[in-house]
């Protein structure tokens, strides 16, 4: 499930490298016509040096101001991409550098050091401006995977595209922003080059520790390209939401032979009846006595001249009820939370485990928690899939409606029936449940049901998942 992109936020800030700009401009004007050395030397060069540079530095910084005010005074329209400023601790390093060039200059009337503050300012203003340049015309696109399991790895796809007539961009990082149940992550990727009018595509890993839904977004797209002095980003708020299936883990034989040994004895007790539609075609066979004549296929007898009879076989498609009881007390601790989730990958498995390996069958889910719901599912990528959405989103509470939620669903259970309930609750508060409901008790116990504690113990007889690393992303 998601949702597609939303408009950009503008963002409220003063363009901090401008207003630098026009102070650095203003102070190499000043310097010039304040020192009669400099203003009535003979030397054209040093009005240019010291004038030009000034007016240089003073217009540049201007525009941007004026187009930071200008960008605030049209937002709720049309408003023009955003860039922040970020210096990196490398930058703040060089700009102490230029404060101590700036005031020896100053004090100390050297020429030759403003000299050397002008040429070394230089590469960290235009550091600024062809960062932005690169940034320009940059679009990204993002491709989250179909389905998603915790435990399992998946990748999603960045697209940057390049708009550009000329000019590549250079260096770029596409940060994604992962709000994840409890956890908060900040995944990227590194785009080296994208030329002019082309697209390229990255992507980067995440392993899910837990099931819930996973929000994508907003992107953040930075470079520092070329010197790294200046860190340029922007936001795009491409958001998408992305459901987390539980973690799926294997049955062990033992679980699919006593589902084999209860089908085999719901089939003993069935009564033999030929042309049953719970039966199945089995073949056909010469009439022996004692057949039902009923069972004689006409067509094949006139064909072969003799007796011949169509015999069946019991239905041996043994449908699920799974009941999942996802109680949680007032005050839960980190062991019953782990007991939710094992309560609920263990019903994952088994839904998936049936609708794979059952061919014409169904499962019907029942869960308890916060809330009750139900659901039913055929054999199928796309029920088994519902299914498991309804698990992922399942939340763990006071589980007040189990007892109702037995009754209805052990009334309407058509035989024979597999019925499972797998249970967060002690024993002894498990007991009161039934006692309060005697009814749905008896109809539970008349399934022949299975009662299975979520405890890591118990369900290490049944289900086993396969070792994993750390959850993260990368």
């Amino acid at each position: 499930m998601s949702q597609g992109p939303r408009a950009g936020r503008p963002r409220r800030g003063v363009s901090w490298l401008g207003l630098a700009a026009v102070i650095g401009g203003l102070a190499l004007i000043w310097l010039y016509f304040d020192h009669p050395r400099l203003s009535q030397n003979p030397n054209p060069l040093i009005a240019v040096i010291y004038v030009g540079t000034g007016c240089i530095l003073i217009a540049w910084g201007a525009r941007a101001l004026i187009a930071q005010v200008a960008a605030a005074a049209l937002r709720g329209r049309h408003v023009p991409q955003q860039y922040r400023t970020r210096m990196p601790p490398e930058a703040l390093v060089y700009g102490l550098i230029l404060l101590v060039l700036c005031a020896g200059a100053l004090l100390g009337h050297s020429n030759m050091l403003m000299l050397v503050f002008g040429l070394t300012a230089g590469p960290f203003v235009l550091n600024g401006q062809m960062t932005v340049g690169v940034l320009r015309g940059s679009r990204v696109t993002r491709r989250l995977p179909a389905h998603a399991a915790a435990g399992q790895k998946f990748s999603v796809s960045l697209r940057l595209a390049n708009r550009k007539r000329l000019l590549s961009s250079w260096m770029v990082v596409v940060e994604d922003a992962v709000q994840a149940p409890g956890d908060e992550m900040r995944p990227g990727a590194l785009f080296t080059r994208v030329p002019a009018q082309s697209e390229r595509e990255a992507a980067y890993e995440i392993r899910p520790a837990r099931r819930g839904i996973y929000e994508f977004g907003p992107v953040r797209v930075l470079s520092r390209f070329p010197l790294g002095l200046m860190e340029r980003s922007f936001e795009l708020d491409i958001v998408e939401q992305l459901i987390v299936s539980p973690r799926i883990g294997r049955l062990k034989p033992g679980w699919r032979q006593q589902a084999a040994e209860r089908g085999q004895a719901a089939a003993d007790q069935a009564r033999a009846r030929l042309g049953a539609s719970d039966d199945e075609f089995h073949r056909l066979r010469e009439y022996r006595s004692g057949d039902n004549p009923r069972a004689i296929h006409w067509r094949t007898t006139a064909r072969r001249n003799e007796l011949m009879v169509r015999e069946f076989r019991p239905n041996l498609r043994r449908d699920v009820l799974l009941v999942v009881d996802l109680w949680l007390p007032a005050r839960a601790g980190a062991d019953e939370l782990e007991r939710v989730e094992l309560a609920v990958s263990f019903a994952a498995s088994i839904c998936v485990d049936h609708m794979q390996s059952a061919t014409d069958s169904m499962i019907e889910l029942v869960i308890s928690g916060r809330e009750t719901e139900r659901a039913a599912a055929s054999s199928g990528v796309a029920s088994m899939g519902a299914l498991l959405e309804r698990l992922a989103l399942a939340e763990a509470g006071p589980a007040d409606g189990l007892g109702r939620a037995i009754r209805e669903a052990a009334a309407g259970a058509p035989g024979p029936l597999r019925t499972v309930l797998i249970t967060t609750r002690p024993r002894a508060a498990l007991e009161q449940v039934f006692t309060a409901r005697s009814d749905a008790h008896e109809r539970f116990e008349a399934t022949d049901a299975e009662i299975i504690q979520a405890d890591p113990h118990e369900l290490a007889a049944w289900l086993e998942f396969d070792l994993m690393e750390s959850g993260g992303a990368r």
